[in-house]
């Protein structure tokens, strides 16, 4: 026999409480993945980019400018892009929050969170992994330079 389900509003709250934790969790898990393989492709990026920049980075600490400074200078120049990369997926992040309202929530009768700091929490781990791997790199290619060797080439 066919039969008939009510939904209260707290029932439907909980239910669609419990699929957004679900989701938040596959996602923190596919978003943890994907930040370990750009961490892992930007060290590689980065050790080669450097290596390009040796003679640069080797005659700056010739003239006296600190392997903590060199690394600062590489991790803000790096910082640079990846705040602006973050800015553009804020913004992303946005529409797809408004889309989710327009068509997933309101249509139960239900509203989401735009200040929810869980949304904006998954767009953190890649900036992070990236500026780690940049600091990392470029700190392990500075320990190997050889700055009175670059001077002695030029």
């Amino acid at each position: 026999a066919m039969g008939t389900t009510v939904w209260t509003y707290a029932k439907a709250s909980r239910v669609l409480e419990r699929a957004s934790q679900s989701l938040f969790l596959m996602i923190a898990v596919v978003e943890s993945i994907v930040a370990a393989v750009a961490a892992i492709a930007l060290a590689t990026l980065n050790t080669i980019f450097f290596s390009q920049r040796k003679d640069e980075f080797g005659v700056l600490h010739a003239l006296g400018k600190g392997r903590q400074w060199l690394i600062l200078r590489a991790v803000k120049e790096t910082a640079a892009v990846v705040g602006l990369a973050w800015l553009i997926g804020a913004v992303v992040c946005v529409l797809g929050l408004i889309f989710a309202q327009a068509n997933v929530y309101a249509p139960k009768g239900l509203s989401l969170d735009f200040f929810s700091p869980a949304p904006w929490l998954f767009t953190l781990p890649i900036p992070i992994a990236v500026l780690a791997a940049s600091a990392v790199t470029v700190g392990w290619t500075l320990s190997r330079l050889d700055p009175v060797s670059i001077i002695e080439r030029r």
